[in-house]
């Protein structure tokens, strides 16, 4: 059982439950794009933090200016919303302007 970066919950159930909830609420409707987000962990991208933290259905703060944020990782109910809208398809190209993290980018290469 992997543990995360702070010795506490377990990542794969924690990543699972986020999973669950974003389908429970309808936002995956697809096997696609629930494909993409069971495959691609969320707490690589954000190795800093906690398990606990970072499988919330809540936009993560990246980076600062003068005490503001000006990068996150956005929600994962906003990333799964936007990838059902994108119907992408196998073969099909994609350019991110601001990808942040990473994730959604590894979201839309799976």
């Amino acid at each position: 059982m992997e543990k995360d970066n702070k010795g506490k919950r377990d990542v794969a159930g924690l990543h699972q439950g986020l999973v669950e909830q974003l389908v429970r609420v309808g936002n995956i409707r697809t096997t696609a794009v629930e494909a993409a987000f069971r495959a691609v962990p969320r707490h690589i991208f954000l190795p800093e933090l906690s398990a606990e933290e970072v499988y919330r259905d809540e936009a993560i703060a990246t980076k600062f200016l003068n005490g503001s944020a000006i990068s996150s990782s956005s929600q994962p109910a906003i990333m799964a919303i936007m990838l059902e809208q994108l119907e992408l398809q196998p073969g099909q190209r994609v350019l991110e302007i601001g990808a942040g993290t990473g994730y959604n980018a590894a979201l839309m290469a799976h």
